[in-house]
């Protein structure tokens, strides 16, 4: 199969193991501040390419998922970023990067940092501290499908560990979806929660974990809070 023009072999799963560390959450602040919520944590994405709209962005993630990688589709700045793998230190992602660009892949690295929220008046039964308690959970079970993925990559994880990461990630979301009766966050909770379900329907592979962990990275970076 060739990615815009290039003939690609099967190595995205091997160069996205040499990175396969386990990370430990860190929030590097947070706080509540009248309009606003302050929720610093640092994801960078290694993508394969930038789309000009979701449809061609859908094509290339068909081949990137193929090959191993995530294959997950970002928005962000109005650009649709088109994922492999994402990781919590810059350093991780930049070498992963580097070797696919040695195999002539074109990759780039997008570095989000999310800092201030804003916060439109809550909804009855909803408030500040819920969403900051939310967007913390989310970024947590982002962390645990990231080091599952790299548990299968390893070979330390067989099917029924990884079903058990699954169930956990899907419960952690169902108890969020519990607290969260219809509001911003209901509807990529939900989908997320959906997610969860068509993975276990199959063989499971590290590529499946990663594209779960950046949909719940998706889901935090583009919070919109009311």
């Amino acid at each position: 199969m060739k990615i815009r023009g290039r003939e690609v072999t099967p190595f995205f799963i091997s160069v996205i193991a040499a990175i396969a560390v386990t990370v430990t959450a860190i929030i590097f602040a947070v706080s509540c501040n009248g309009g606003k919520i302050n929720f610093k944590a640092s994801f960078y994405f290694v993508c394969y390419a930038v789309a000009d709209n979701s449809v061609s962005a859908g094509s290339i993630s068909t081949a990137v998922t193929n090959y191993g990688g995530a294959g997950y589709v970002i928005e962000y700045d109005n650009k649709f970023y088109v994922t492999v793998s994402c990781y919590y230190e810059k350093t991780d992602a930049y070498s992963v990067c580097e070797s696919l660009k040695k195999r002539q892949l074109d990759c780039e690295v997008l570095e989000v940092i999310t800092g201030d929220y804003r916060l439109e008046t809550p909804s009855s039964g909803n408030s500040a501290q819920l969403y900051l308690n939310n967007l913390n959970v989310l970024y947590s079970l982002s962390t645990l499908a990231y080091e599952c993925a790299n548990a299968i990559d390893r070979g330390d994880y067989g099917q029924t560990q990884v079903l058990g990461v699954i169930s956990n990630v899907e419960n952690g979301l169902k108890s969020l979806l519990n607290s969260n009766t219809d509001n911003c966050f209901s509807p990529s909770v939900r989908a997320l929660i959906g997610d969860c379900g068509a993975i276990k329907d199959g063989y499971i592979y590290s590529k499946d974990l990663r594209r779960l962990q950046i949909a719940i990275a998706d889901a935090i970076i583009n919070a919109k809070l009311y």
